[in-house]
């Protein structure tokens, strides 16, 4: 994917938060609702699921989708694609939605923050974000601490981050790859370049 077109993704993803699940109250990109988004020239293509087949607020929700992503400069239209394949689950939402919600206590979520300490924890720089994001709990708010700041979007690494690696990300965001380097190295990770 063209680095202009990761950009106008991230502010794609970063406009659908502003979506609201009117009966959750949770925005469709922390509930897992958003499966991906394709860019062609200036048209958005966004794959998206609900929660149950049926659901009376799919209009709406294709609608209110609709119009964020074309608030985005550069975005001239936009089609909505709804799809049922992955099923959608409660395991494709953030630990935060989750929270929300009232499905998790906080010590669920540190359990799931500890299990890594377990074992060795390396960062191949070569590996594509999001299958460090899956395997290194912390992995996200190391990054969002080195200036990764929409890296917490959820569906940014479905999208981008199955084949962003952290050299290209630095590059694209004009952050330093020492810096990061460091980051992880201070949290007990070993680095591989």
């Amino acid at each position: 994917m063209q680095e202009k077109n990761l950009k106008l993704v991230d502010k794609i993803m970063t406009a659908l938060q502003g979506v609201e699940d009117p009966e959750l109250l949770v925005d469709v990109v922390n509930l897992g609702l958003i499966y991906g988004i394709d860019i062609e020239g200036d048209h958005a293509t966004v794959k998206m699921t609900l929660t149950i087949v049926g659901c009376p607020l799919s209009t709406y929700l294709q609608n209110a989708i609709e119009k964020a992503v074309l608030s985005v400069p550069k975005i001239k239209t936009c089609d909505v694609k709804l799809v049922w394949y992955p099923v959608w689950s409660p395991e494709r939402m953030t630990i935060a939605a989750k929270k929300q919600l009232g499905m998790l206590d906080n010590e669920q979520v540190l359990d799931q923050e500890n299990k890594i300490e377990e074992t060795e924890k390396i960062i191949d720089f070569s590996v594509p974000i999001k299958k460090l994001a899956e395997e290194y709990p912390d992995f996200i708010q190391i990054m969002y601490d080195c200036g990764f700041t929409r890296i917490k979007i959820p569906g940014l690494l479905s999208t981008v981050g199955r084949v962003m690696t952290i050299p290209l990300g630095a590059q694209a965001m004009k952050i330093d790859l020492d810096k990061i380097r460091q980051a992880f190295e201070d949290k007990g990770y070993k680095v591989i370049d």
